[in-house]
């Protein structure tokens, strides 16, 4: 199955309904999910929820949204 490479934050609010469904993925308050949009991008402790559920959608996001390196991008830097 391909999945959809969303490039954004803004990408991964709408495909997960925005604030109050990343709230609900994550359990995580509506202040703090607006400070994670005014800086485009989310705590590395919710990636493995998140991406989860993109998956789901059929939707991928780069790692770098979560502030997190994989090990090929380690190596290429």
């Amino acid at each position: 199955m391909d999945l959809e490479n969303l490039k954004t934050a803004a990408d991964v609010f709408k495909a997960l309904g925005e604030n109050p469904g990343i709230a609900e993925l994550t359990g995580a308050k509506p202040s703090a999910i607006s400070m994670w949009r005014a800086a485009e991008s989310f705590p590395p402790n919710t990636y493995v929820v998140m991406t989860s559920a993109l998956h789901a959608l059929g939707k991928t996001a780069p790692t770098a949204l979560w502030r997190m390196k994989m090990p090929t991008e380690a190596v290429a830097s």
